[in-house]
């Protein structure tokens, strides 16, 4: 059985623009220079979320995290950088945690750039997208308010969506084990990844990603000493304290309901992990059996990660790989209802949450029924993309199979 795929376009394009596109173009150009000069600006002054403080303190010797479990009472971690990340992440943030927060702050806004257009290229190129699909979708992203969020907060979605964007165009699998890995310290978005890859038996790639994460507890441990089951059982207490509400995920929805039914404290921090973790599992089994080519399932893995764990709104920077897909596909309904839905989360969500602050019952509804409408728009373009590809191979066959046999085995034919 032949895979299927969301791609439409077989090659690249080149860039002939019709007049309205041109118009398009410049109007997005104008926008994503506004708007990428903005998060440049709060980029170098912001960076509540960098984790600097973390990276600082391990370069020093101390335990970031039993300093913030401690209450923190020198108020060594600043602004709201609580040290929810793996050993491995602070490890690799050390240079900059050795220079001054107002410096790591403008490497960091560098190198997300950086990491932005090279996940760009890599998108482009999986999706084999058109030279005008490729510039929109640049200036897309651009002018997303996730875009402006993540690079204003110095948030580390940009450094994620790098690494699993890796990890499916990539051929090597070390090096695919190794992105892998590295994506395992914001672990919220790691275990729809991990559990497709179970169900797929990919065994050698989830081999070498325990490398980098394991190598990353050591260190740590042999900088602080101590028990290394403790030291690694940290990051997970610190996300349990830190980690707020979501924005359109099942797990928000269930802790909002939760709540509201005033259940105990640990109930409400179980049955929303639980519920989120069940149905991750039952879509990794559909997903690793489905015949989805490699463009697909990194496609679907995206949106359905957003569904199943919390993200709040700056990690929708993330939806550029679908949006890829979309502009990559045929034009549909179901690709127009897709982009509507993406527009939604990259521009509506603000509006609607400036209009009314907070995330109520009913705004975790409507978030999270956009995102099932993307879901689902997604999934449509793909089988419709399998049906038009089995048609082909149908009428190729009833081609060849209208033609007499000798044609194939006629000593005049051979010659």
């Amino acid at each position: 059985m032949s895979s299927y795929s969301l791609v439409h376009r077989d090659l690249t394009k080149p860039l002939r623009l019709h007049p309205g596109r041109s118009m398009v173009l410049l109007l997005l150009f104008m926008a994503a220079a506004v708007s990428s000069s903005v998060a440049i600006k709060e980029a170098l002054v912001g960076g509540i979320d960098f984790q600097w403080s973390g990276a600082h303190l391990l370069g020093l010797g101390r335990d970031p995290w039993v300093t913030y479990l401690s209450g923190d009472k020198q108020h060594e971690i600043i602004l709201g950088q609580q040290p929810n990340y793996l050993p491995e992440f602070y490890e690799l943030l050390m240079p900059l945690g050795a220079i001054p927060f107002s410096h790591a702050l403008a490497w960091w806004c560098a190198i997300n750039l950086l990491l932005l257009a090279l996940t760009l290229a890599m998108v482009c190129r999986l999706f084999r997208l058109s030279n005008f699909h490729a510039a929109a979708l640049t200036l897309l992203i651009l002018c997303a308010t996730p875009f402006r969020v993540t690079m204003s907060n110095g948030q580390h979605g940009i450094f994620i969506m790098f690494l699993l964007t890796a990890l499916y165009y990539l051929s090597n699998r070390v090096l695919k084990g190794f992105a892998l890995g590295l994506s395992y310290s914001k672990y919220s978005f790691s275990p729809l990844f991990v559990l497709v890859a179970l169900v797929r038996q990919r065994w050698y790639v989830l081999t070498v990603s325990l490398v980098l994460p394991l190598l990353g507890l050591l260190i740590a441990w042999r900088i602080l000493g101590g028990s290394l089951v403790v030291l690694a059982m940290e990051p997970l207490k610190t996300s349990k304290i830190a980690m707020g509400p979501g924005h359109a995920d099942i797990m928000t929805l269930a802790e909002i309901l939760a709540r509201n039914a005033h259940l105990s404290t640990n109930l409400v921090y179980l049955l929303p992990a639980l519920l989120g973790l069940g149905l991750a599992i039952a879509i990794a089994i559909w997903i690793g059996r489905s015949d989805f080519n490699n463009e697909t399932e990194l496609v679907l893995v995206i949106l359905f990660t957003l569904l199943c764990f919390k993200h709040v709104l700056y990690d929708y920077v993330v939806l550029l790989i679908p949006v890829a897909a979309l502009l990559a596909a045929s034009r549909t309904k179901a690709r127009l209802i897709g982009l509507l839905a993406v527009a939604y989360f990259w521009f509506g969500s603000t509006v609607l949450n400036r209009v009314r602050p907070g995330l109520h019952l009913d705004t975790s509804i409507l978030n999270l029924a956009m995102l099932l409408t993307l879901c689902i728009a997604v999934l449509w373009i793909s089988v419709m993309q399998k049906d038009a590809g089995n048609s082909d191979v149908l009428q190729l066959n009833n081609l060849e199979s209208s033609f007499p046999s000798t044609i194939y085995s006629s000593p005049e034919v051979m010659k």
